[in-house]
């Protein structure tokens, strides 16, 4: 079974980010595809990004990431319920 959602791209700004909702953890991960070598990042909005341009794109990432998952595990609740 894959322990991610469906994942999110961004190319906003001039930033070329993918967002992912981690399962297992429920964490937001995000990469940046310019800099592949550094893998994929925990996201924590209180924390923040390098500037404040990254911080609003993947604030943007990291709600759309938890609005998603949201809506998937209604999908599968909905799917469940039904008899």
């Amino acid at each position: 079974m894959n322990n991610y959602d469906t994942p999110i791209l961004s190319l906003s700004g001039g930033h070329q980010l993918v967002a992912r909702f981690n399962l297992d953890d429920r964490s937001v991960e995000i990469l940046d595809l310019e800099t592949l070598d550094m893998g994929w990042t925990c996201y924590n909005p209180s924390q923040g990004a390098s500037s404040d341009d990254l911080t609003k794109i993947c604030d943007s990432l990291y709600d759309r990431c938890l609005l998603q998952a949201l809506e998937v595990g209604k999908q599968k609740l909905e799917w469940v319920d039904v008899a």
